[in-house]
């Protein structure tokens, strides 16, 4: 079955999803463990790594919020990625999920015309 499941977790994966030291490693290994029986495949992100501020002078920044499908949904999908756009006035960045297929445009739209010798397709 495919599945997309997007949201803010509030759970980092590893050190490196924090701008400063610190975060309970043990959460995070319970959190990959909990990903991984699952078989849960991370969506590619584009734009900035982290999506969480405490929008301090000196900032926290986190990668708190994740973007998963199934195995299926990667077979199915496979140029599916998450984008994030600019902070404006939540904590958390917003993020638009892009699902791109490639749909064989000349072998669905042919137009015959009977009694002509011409085929006419869309490119």
């Amino acid at each position: 079955m495919d599945w997309l499941i997007v949201g803010d977790f509030n759970l980092c994966r590893s050190p490196d999803d924090r701008n400063k030291p610190g975060g309970n490693h043990l959460d995070m290994y319970l959190f990959n463990e909990a990903i991984s029986s699952l078989g849960l495949v991370e969506l590619p992100l584009k734009g900035r790594h982290f999506t969480w501020s405490n929008k301090q002078p000196s900032p926290l920044l986190e990668r708190l919020d994740w973007f998963f499908t199934s195995i299926s949904w990667t077979l199915t999908y496979p140029n599916t990625y998450a984008s994030l756009l600019s902070m404006e006035i939540s904590d958390h960045v917003p993020c638009v999920i892009t699902i791109s297929t490639h749909i064989p445009w000349k072998s669905i739209f042919v137009l015959r015309v009977l009694g002509w010798n011409t085929v006419i397709s869309c490119k």
